[in-house]
């Protein structure tokens, strides 16, 4: 029988699945946003699982955010970072959301001083770039990786 592959030209026999660093172990300033340039291609995939984890002393401490833009090339053209679900069951106008996660709440505890979480979305477009926001009045160690499903 005949091994079956991804080939390029055509879809997947099975589900394909890629994994995606963005930044793993980077420091981010106190009260500062940011992503890290270029924007990554996507394309093919249905489902992208993003991961975040980041530096937390103390759980009172304020979380480090994450934002998701999609676009359709590798400079940003069209980049969105709101989008609305329209919907029928719901009065118009309906208002756009920012495609943003807290990290509020993730924390693993004093033992190994760091918090984690992941986000689901629906690929919105062929090129992706995410950015991170440290809320805390402290640097931080930030890691963001994903997992992109067929």
């Amino acid at each position: 029988m005949e091994k079956k592959t991804r080939r390029k030209d055509k879809p997947c026999f099975h589900p394909c699945t890629k994994v995606a660093k963005f930044m793993t172990d980077h420091d981010i300033p106190a009260n500062v946003g940011i992503s890290l340039p270029p924007y990554s291609k996507i394309d093919g995939y249905r489902h992208i699982n993003v991961f975040v984890r980041f530096s937390q002393k103390e759980a009172d401490e304020p979380p480090v955010d994450l934002g998701v833009v999609f676009a359709f090339d590798s400079k940003g053209t069209m980049g969105s970072r709101r989008y609305v679900n329209l919907d029928e069951n719901l009065p118009s106008p309906q208002s756009t959301h920012f495609v943003e996660v807290s990290g509020s709440g993730s924390w693993h505890g004093s033992q190994w001083k760091v918090s984690s979480y992941s986000a689901r979305f629906p690929v919105m477009g062929p090129f992706i770039q995410v950015f991170v926001y440290n809320r805390a009045p402290i640097k931080r160690k930030v890691s963001v990786w994903a997992y992109l499903v067929s």
